[in-house]
């Protein structure tokens, strides 16, 4: 088969997906297939959100504690 072929059979087998895909995701069960896969996102979403925020305080927690450590030690280092 020549390279000709192979990109117009390619081009055609992507159409034809496509089309295959649109005609599904504009059918009532494709809908709601769309629909629940936007809850599951907006839930990923929060938890994402969620999750950042726990390991930003974490952080911030270690750094003021470091922070602390360092006084602490340029304070022991002075009085010696």
């Amino acid at each position: 088969m020549s390279e000709n072929n192979k990109f117009i059979s390619g081009l055609l087998l992507g159409v034809l997906a496509g089309s295959a895909l649109a005609l599904y995701l504009s059918s009532d069960k494709g809908k709601e297939l769309l629909a629940n896969m936007n809850i599951d996102t907006d839930e990923i979403q929060e938890d994402m959100q969620e999750t950042y925020g726990k390991a930003k305080e974490n952080v911030e927690e270690l750094l003021a504690k470091a922070k602390q450590l360092v006084k602490e030690l340029e304070n022991k280092i002075s009085e010696a």
